[in-house]
Order: structure tokens, then C-alpha cells, then sequence
């Protein structure tokens, strides 16, 4: 079976990450499901954003937290694409869905943030899946297990899923404690016997990042359900060349 491919913050590696023409471009390139991160705004939205500042994606600078909606909507998101040819503000996440909502599937990253605030995301991001009705279709994942562990308190029915090194034990080990459905297992820091436990432990496993031919190889060696890309026209094209699997 072929896996899932979640194109990374849309198309990192070939279009304005976490943002709405981003995404648009991934979906023209044939991806059904996306992975992106999101950020509490000064005014309470969730922002589909990776860092906790604006500074490395936009020509603003500051803490997301420091502006509002309307004012992240503003900046220009194309810093690593500056030849883009259409506007890219930072999006809130209704935005996202309010244009993708039929998409297949989501993973949805929450960033480690305080306590506090990890609340407020938290509740804010069940309300919206809820909203939207793509509870079903959706992965809530971190690499923060106690956002992990508020989202289980307030919706235990939404699958999650921990991210982390996977290099050692406790990382699964972890997962397992929080009754995570899915491990984000990266290729650079863990083996195939690590997926293994995964599988045998009853997780499904996404594997990060599938950029190029050998990495696709490697994570279709492993078994793994899904794979994130920050290329997905590489990936695409290559997962279309296997053959099927064998019953």
C-alpha cells in the first residue's frame, strides 16, 4: 500500500511554507493531505506558522504573539521564495480550512509553548476540527507531550501523534504513555528497528522527511503508513513509480 504523503508546511522545499498559495500549489501538484504547525496570535487565532517569531519566513520581526490576525496577514510570508509570483501573508488556521477543508487528511502540529498558552491552543485548535467537521480526517501532533497531554484531557477521542528523535526508548516509550495512535519517526536519528516497535506496539508511523529518491527508499523500506516532504513533486513522482504491493 502506498503511504500517505503529507506535503510539509505545504511544499517547504518548493513554495512559500504555511501559507495559503503554498498550499495551493501543493494541491496542484496532486497532494491530498498536509502537514502545518500552529502559533496563538496576539489576539487569540491560531496562525498557521512554524516559528515562534516571524522573522525567518516574513519581513516582519518579533513573536508571533506580538501581533495580531490582521497584522500577520499583512506580512510578506515569501522569504525564501522572494521571485514568488502571488502575495503570501502568514494564515490563520480557518483560513487554511475555510480554502482546503475537503482536503483528505491533516496533520497539525501545536509547538511547545507555556503551559498557559499551550490551554488556549489547544482548546481553541478541538473547537475549530470540531468546526469543520475533519475530526476524522485529522492527526494532532507535537513534539511537546504535555500539549499532547492537554489535548487527550479535552478530546481523548482526536488521534495524536508524538514526535521526537526516536533514538532511544523513551521516545516510543513516551508516545505510548500519552496513548498516541502515530509516531513521527525521522530517518536521520532512528532505524527501522525502532519503527518496528512502533508497528508492534500498535502506533502507525509517519516518516520524516522523504526529500529525495534514497529517502523515499529508505522510509518505503521501513514500512511506514505516511511520509512528510518538503519536496512532494520528488516524492510524488517516485512513490507513482513502485509497483504495487503484494497482497
Amino acid at each position: 500500500m502506498t503511504p500517505i504523503l503529507y506535503g510539509h508546511r505545504g511544499a517547504k522545499g518548493e513554495a512559500p511554507e504555511n501559507t495559503l498559495t503554498g498550499f495551493t500549489y501543493a494541491q496542484r501538484l496532486g497532494v491530498t493531505a498536509f502537514e502545518l504547525d500552529v502559533h496563538l496570535s496576539a489576539d487569540g487565532e491560531l496562525m498557521v506558522i512554524h516559528d515562534a517569531t516571524v522573522d525567518r519566513t516574513t519581513n516582519g520581526h518579533g513573536p508571533v504573539s506580538g501581533f495580531t490576525a490582521a497584522e500577520l496577514s499583512i506580512l510578506d510570508a515569501r522569504a525564501a521564495f522572494p521571485g514568488w509570483p502571488e502575495p503570501a501573508g502568514v494564515p490563520r488556521l480557518v483560513d487554511v480550512l475555510d480554502a482546503f477543508a475537503a482536503t483528505q487528511r491533516f496533520q497539525i502540529e501545536i509547538k511547545t509553548a507555556p503551559a498557559d498558552v499551550l490551554e488556549i491552543v489547544a482548546a481553541k485548535l478541538v473547537e475549530v476540527i470540531g468546526r469543520y467537521g475533519i475530526a476524522e480526517r485529522v492527526e494532532v501532533a507535537s513534539f511537546d507531550p504535555a500539549a499532547l497531554e492537554i489535548v487527550r484531557r479535552i478530546a481523548p477521542e482526536l488521534p495524536r501523534a508524538y514526535i521526537g528523535r526516536y533514538d532511544t526508548p523513551a521516545f516510543l516509550a513516551t508516545a505510548l504513555s500519552l496513548g498516541c495512535v502515530g509516531a513521527c519517526i525521522p530517518h536521520k536519528t532512528s532505524t527501522r528497528a525502532t519503527v518496528d516497535e512502533a508497528h508492534a506496539a500498535g502506533l502507525h508511523v509517519t516518516g520524516w522527511l522523504g526529500d529525495t529518491e534514497r529517502e523515499l527508499r529508505l522510509l518505503l523500506d521501513w514500512g511506514v503508513e505516511s511520509i512528510t516532504s518538503d519536496f512532494p513533486s520528488v516524492a510524488l513522482t517516485y512513490l507513482g513509480s513502485q509497483p504495487p504491493a503484494t497482497p
